[in-house]
């Protein structure tokens, strides 16, 4: 399985509020390395479960650009880099199906000439 379904996505931190205008966020939180539900209420790694935020909500939770990255408890992301996030999750998954069919007829064929 892919990783990246429990990773947050790849975005340039600095002027993402500016740079998308997606009215519909999702709030990561780097301290527990999830998303956060909807209404702020507990974390969860499920992308599925997280909660949709405004774009004035998920401001909120927007440090700026100055913040070391080390400091920055929480980072929004439009759902438009989400729906890029799952769409390599997807491509990623199907990539290992198409590898491990490949080796489960290797083996079929394998059993087939020891038999």
């Amino acid at each position: 399985m892919t990783t990246r379904f429990t990773a947050k996505p790849q975005l340039t931190y600095k002027g993402r509020m500016e740079r998308h205008s997606d009215t519909a966020w999702l709030i990561w939180s780097n301290k527990w390395g999830c998303w956060y539900r909807a209404n702020s209420a507990g974390y969860t790694s499920d992308i599925a479960q997280a909660g949709i935020y405004t774009k004035e909500e998920a401001a909120t939770h927007y440090d700026g650009p100055d913040v070391p990255r080390r400091f920055r408890d929480t980072e929004p992301f439009p759902i438009s880099a989400a729906r890029r996030h799952i769409d390599l999750c997807a491509r990623d998954i199907d990539r290992t199906y198409i590898q491990q069919m490949a080796n489960i007829a290797r083996l079929y064929a394998a059993m087939e000439e020891a038999a």
